[in-house]
């Protein structure tokens, strides 16, 4: 079928010479052996059935899925995804819970802490630093808020954290600022 194909294609390119030409042109051409390959259908490998694969490959061996899972062979965006997991679910006041404040604070925590390796290494890269900014001040109005709602729950984030309490209310007076508690 392949090859009925490949004749009609080379026969119409072929349509633009004169008769005789024409046909010796296309005789030559589909005696070839490299448009014969390239027209010839290809070949598809051999269906395996479970009689032709020993029942020891079937079944899943634990040793290899352990090795599969095992925190060295992730790639560092795995490990990332793995500590963000772990840190939302030490966290989490319920099973699923993971848009609480305390949630919030410790994920961006954790993303900062791996945002701030990567600006070790990498200084210039400037979006980055951007985007570390960004989640400081967000982890920052996030802590803001759960002081003034929930000073128990703050205190312990911040102790398991190991964040300092640098919250100070600033009150602006005669367009001076002044720090008080």
């Amino acid at each position: 079928m392949a090859l009925l194909e490949g004749l009609r294609v080379v026969c119409q390119n072929m349509s633009v010479l004169p008769g005789c030409m024409a046909h010796h042109h296309a005789a030559r051409l589909l005696s070839s052996s490299a448009v014969l390959s390239r027209y010839r259908a290809p070949m598809e490998p051999p269906k395996k059935t479970e009689e032709d694969v020993p029942a020891e490959s079937r079944e899943p061996r634990s040793d290899l899925v352990e090795k599969f899972w095992d925190p060295d062979c992730m790639s560092s965006a795995e490990l990332r995804k793995l500590s963000l997991q772990q840190t939302r679910e030490a966290f989490q006041r319920r099973e699923g819970d993971c848009g609480s404040s305390e949630v919030q604070v410790a994920a961006l925590t954790t993303k900062i802490k791996a945002m701030a390796a990567h600006m070790r290494v990498h200084r210039k890269d400037y979006h980055s630093r951007r985007g570390l900014q960004a989640m400081l001040n967000r982890r920052r109005t996030l802590l803001q808020y759960l002081r003034r709602k929930d000073f128990d729950s703050y205190a312990i984030v911040l102790s398991r954290l190991g964040l300092k309490d640098n919250y100070l209310k600033l009150e602006r007076a005669y367009g001076q600022s002044r720090a008080t508690k």
